[in-house]
């Protein structure tokens, strides 16, 4: 299941995620616009998720 998220709900569930189920999921990551990459708090809290030149899209993925 893939919901579309705005990238401040996305920062928030990040930060905050307790499912290990659930991974927001960010287009444009490392310029590869084709697809889906998984942020990780610890590794990409620092990023600009309201910059969408770099990052257009992010989703919210139930594995």
């Amino acid at each position: 299941m893939k919901i579309k998220l705005s990238p401040f709900i996305a920062k928030i569930i990040l930060w905050c995620n307790p499912f290990s189920r659930l991974k927001v999921m960010c287009c444009g990551y490392s310029e590869d616009f084709e697809n889906f990459t998984e942020l990780v708090w610890q590794d990409d809290k620092y990023l600009d998720f309201t910059d969408q030149d770099s990052y257009p899209q992010f989703q919210l993925w139930y594995v």
